[in-house]
C-alpha cells in the first residue's frame, strides 16, 4: 500500500492511550506515520500549511462494565504543529471495526463504526508526549441503532 510505505524525512509516533466514558475503560496502542498523498493532494500541492497529514493505525481493547469489545480502527488525521509551548492539534476520522456491535449494555448497530477525535498535545520533536483526547464512536446512521460512545483518554508517545 504506496499510502502507507516508508517515506523519507517523514517523522512517525507510536505510543499508548488509555482512559474511559460511557462504562468503558480503554487502552489504545497506536502508530502514526506520514501521508504524503493526502498531504499532496488534500492539503494542496506546494502550498505552505501549518497542518500535516497522517495515517494513524490504533488497535484498542474496551473493558466494559457488561460487555468488552476490541477495535481496529486506521484512517487520516490531520496535525497541527507549531502552537505555542510545543503544543500540537490533532483532528481525524478513521473508519473502525468493534469485535462486537453488544456494547456495554446496549446495541451500537454493528461491527463497522467512525472514531472522531479531537486532541491536544504537549509534542516536541523526537520527545515524549503528552495529551488529551476527545473521542466519539458511533456508525453513522449504518444501522438502525447508533448511540454511540464517547472516550476520554490520556495520552503518552514518542516521535521517531
Amino acid at each position: 500500500m504506496p499510502a502507507w510505505a516508508d517515506e523519507p524525512g517523514g517523522d512517525r509516533a507510536a505510543g499508548l492511550r488509555a482512559g474511559g466514558g460511557d462504562g468503558f475503560d480503554v487502552l489504545e496502542v497506536y502508530q502514526r506515520r506520514p501521508a504524503a498523498w493526502l498531504q499532496k493532494n488534500l492539503l494542496g500541492p506546494g502550498h505552505a500549511t501549518p497542518w500535516t497529514a497522517r495515517w494513524d493505525l490504533s488497535v484498542a481493547y474496551w473493558d466494559g462494565d457488561y460487555d468488552d469489545n476490541g477495535f481496529l480502527a486506521v484512517g487520516p488525521v490531520f496535525e497541527r504543529q507549531g502552537l505555542p509551548a510545543d503544543l500540537r492539534l490533532s483532528l481525524g476520522v478513521q473508519p473502525t471495526l468493534i469485535s462486537s456491535h453488544n456494547g456495554n449494555g446496549k446495541d451500537l448497530g454493528g461491527p463497522v463504526q467512525f472514531t472522531s477525535h479531537l486532541s491536544l498535545a504537549w509534542a516536541p520533536a523526537t520527545a515524549l508526549s503528552l495529551g488529551l483526547r476527545i473521542q466519539h464512536t458511533s456508525n453513522a446512521g449504518l444501522y438502525d441503532h447508533n448511540p454511540g460512545v464517547d472516550i476520554i483518554a490520556a495520552e503518552v508517545g514518542f516521535a521517531f
